[in-house]
């Protein structure tokens, strides 16, 4: 993962976290959304502190930029703790760097949200499952998570129930179709590859291949009844943002086909997140093949396309999922326009020595000046919106030439 010249841990605020400054929001520029945090409607039940309905929430993992900002433009005093603590993080709300082995540390975990006492916790990517003490938890269950991760396990949870869904193997399957190698437990496409033949090696399975249109349905549920709120195009192995494989790499939102398929894979998803008794925002993955939306896994967490549906709907993803837990759902929502979030990855090693947000705007996961980053890690995230698919696009690719343009005359 990236590496630092600066302290192994170190807390960052700014001198008022209660304020969101169009800085710590590129959303906010990219889709002329107001910076102000709006007033929330958080639930009843949950401790205040004498704060009417704004809750002091601690969101912690290995990266949660797009979490916190969104708890916070909601309108809640948050706190964050991640490996990154990227520009537009520290400059928003008080964060701490954490080391990559804490993600597995549960008693350090525990300490962390002990020594911020939050009124909820939110737990991000790499630490979902740890068993917290105390405090309220605004996830799903670490067991529900780690069932509905496991991708054999879903797979025969799908087949059961009739959804469309690529033949699964956990030993050596059968030949005469493409299938792809993946871990039993993962997620973003990382492990994943087409499958040549050989042993299948421990905590892998084996999948059909499934050829078609990457995409994924955005759904908040209250464990029985889901909502979807967005179907959003994914973006997969995209060359040209330095990804490859089956590599997970953004999300335009919406997914660009008729009204009456994204009504399709919503009602599908929705089947599903509430047969799970999932809670909260979660996500499916689909494969759209012709006019068949085929299931090829469940995320029972916050997804990566946060910031591309928040752009296209205006909704609060975060207010949405706390709602969720107080048994409230939003009310269905027409997107106002495209949007798109890109993860560029780096295609060499080099060091950041300024801030990048000077090359480009609309720019997101803003490493800081003294950043090491290796061949194949992430940089940053591109943001854009546009009335048309095709503008979003065009705008992605125009603000990654002048990010990798500016990277090759400073850091070559």
């Amino acid at each position: 993962m990236r590496s630092y010249l600066l302290p192994e841990e170190r807390w960052f605020s700014t001198k008022s976290c209660e304020i969101l400054d169009v800085r710590a929001s590129p959303l906010s520029s990219c889709s002329g959304m107001k910076a102000e945090a709006s007033a929330p409607t958080g639930p009843d039940d949950v401790k205040r502190r004498n704060r009417g309905d704004r809750m002091r929430i601690l969101v912690i993992g290995q990266s949660v930029r797009n979490i916190a900002i969104s708890a916070l433009r909601a309108g809640h005093s948050v706190v964050a703790a991640d490996c990154y603590c990227d520009l537009d993080l520290v400059e928003a709300v008080e964060a701490q760097r954490l080391r990559i082995e804490d993600l597995v540390d549960a008693d350090r975990i525990n300490a962390i949200i002990e020594s911020v006492d939050p009124d909820a916790v939110v737990m991000g990517p790499g630490v979902e499952t740890v068993r917290i003490n105390g405090y309220r938890v605004l996830n799903n269950s670490p067991d529900r998570i780690l069932r509905v991760s496991d991708k054999l396990w879903l797979a025969r949870w799908l087949e059961e129930r009739g959804y469309p869904h690529p033949t699964t193997w956990d030993g050596e399957p059968p030949y005469g179709c493409r299938m792809i190698l993946k871990p039993r437990i993962g997620a973003g496409g990382c492990g994943c590859r087409i499958f040549e033949g050989g042993a299948v090696p421990p905590g892998y399975i084996i999948q059909e291949f499934v050829e078609g249109v990457p995409a994924s349905a955005s759904v908040i549920c209250d464990g029985s009844d889901a909502r979807t709120i967005a179907v959003n195009e994914q973006l997969s192995g995209t060359t040209w943002l330095n990804a490859y494989g089956f590599r997970y790499c953004g999300n335009i939102t919406p997914l660009d086909v008729d009204g009456d398929m994204r009504k399709r894979i919503a009602r599908t998803a929705e089947e599903i997140v509430a047969g799970l008794g999932l809670v909260g925002s979660n996500g499916v993955d689909f494969i759209l093949k012709g006019k068949i939306p085929v299931v090829i896994e469940v995320n029972p967490r916050f997804q990566g396309s946060l910031d591309s549906v928040e752009l296209s709907t205006g909704i609060s993803v975060f207010q949405a999922h706390l709602n969720a837990f107080d048994g409230r759902l939003p009310e269905r929502c027409r997107e106002m326009r495209f949007a798109g979030r890109a993860v560029l990855y780096s295609s060499e090693r080099f060091r950041v020595d300024h801030d990048l947000r000077g090359i480009t705007s609309c720019i997101a996961d803003v490493p800081q000046p003294g950043t090491v980053i290796e061949m194949g890690e992430p940089v940053l995230s591109i943001l854009a919106t546009g009335s048309v698919r095709d503008e979003v696009m065009r705008s992605l690719k125009e603000r990654r030439d002048a990010i990798v343009g500016s990277v090759k005359r400073n850091f070559s």
